[in-house]
């Protein structure tokens, strides 16, 4: 590992120090590694990630997915060190920083394959396409009327809901809004897209989980107004009513570090159900 990549969040370490410990701790490994630091990731694209070994994420979900879009087509794997809020994509959290990057230079580590998502919709003067590892969410404007969404799977009618909007998520996406919304969790492991309904007055309106290959289609049938339509939470673009939002499996794939150590199904309990049970004042009864 010759080349390494630390895109910081300056707004999680303002003084940089969390950055200065891990060049230090790297250093202390290896001192003849080239380090390249960016700043929120400015100066970070796919020519740039493509001459590194790493890219060392410092901060929270947001910043991953920032990076991964800013990286969009380079196969150089991504290791999260969370230093946000919840950091559920984060494989390394502060207290186990050093014993992270030890691992990463011996060698033990995995790197898993994500799918990411594509949607696609022409704006009048052509066909705009944006890719997330997350989800891509259809909604309406906080002070507009409820918006009709008509459904499509793969050139079928499916079904017609009344709501705020549509979420549709990868399996690596489906604990983020997904699952705010009522959403299942779904293994990272399982090649799946994820379709809920966001708030309908429909009780028809549940989640439906589909084939990978599918391809969706969804039109917002509300003249007058239109949606807005947001990628990882990255882009709020706001999309003309009258023309179908595609959605299918994106060709690019995100690579993740991952440790053996990191557990799936702990992560669960420490992210989800336990920082739940202490928002809510209650003890988590595993611990």
């Amino acid at each position: 590992m010759k080349n390494i990549g630390i895109n910081v969040n300056t707004t999680k370490d303002l003084n940089k120090q969390m950055l200065n410990f891990i060049i230090k701790n790297i250093h202390n490994i290896d001192n003849n590694v080239n380090i390249n630091v960016y700043e929120d990731c400015v100066g970070l694209d796919e020519n740039e990630s493509n001459r590194l070994d790493v890219i060392i994420v410092l901060g929270g979900d947001g910043t991953i997915l920032n990076t991964s879009k800013n990286v969009l087509k380079s196969k150089t794997p991504i290791l999260g060190i969370n230093i946000g809020h919840l950091g559920f994509l984060a494989q390394v959290e502060i207290s186990n920083v050093k014993e992270a990057l030890n691992r990463l230079f011996m060698g033990k580590y995995t790197v898993e394959e994500r799918d990411m998502i594509q949607c696609s919709y022409d704006d009048g003067n052509g066909v705009k396409s944006y890719d997330g590892l997350n989800d891509v969410v259809l909604c309406r404007k906080v002070d507009s009327g409820i918006q009709r969404y008509d459904i499509y799977i793969n050139g079928a009618f499916y079904n017609t809901f009344n709501g705020d909007g549509i979420i549709v998520c990868t399996s690596t996406g489906s604990t983020g809004y997904n699952l705010s919304a009522g959403g299942p969790i779904i293994h990272p492991s399982l090649d799946v897209l994820c379709l809920t309904p966001m708030y309908s007055q429909f009780l028809t309106a549940r989640t439906i989980i589909l084939d990978s290959r599918s391809r969706i289609s969804i039109t917002s049938k509300k003249k007058f107004e239109n949606v807005y339509l947001s990628v990882d939470g990255q882009q709020c673009i706001e999309v003309n009513g009258f023309g179908p939002i595609k959605i299918e499996r994106s060709q690019n794939k995100r690579k993740l570090i991952k440790f053996d150590n990191n557990d799936y199904f702990n992560t669960l309990k420490e992210k989800i159900t336990f920082k739940a049970k202490g928002c809510e004042g209650e003890i988590y009864e595993g611990n």
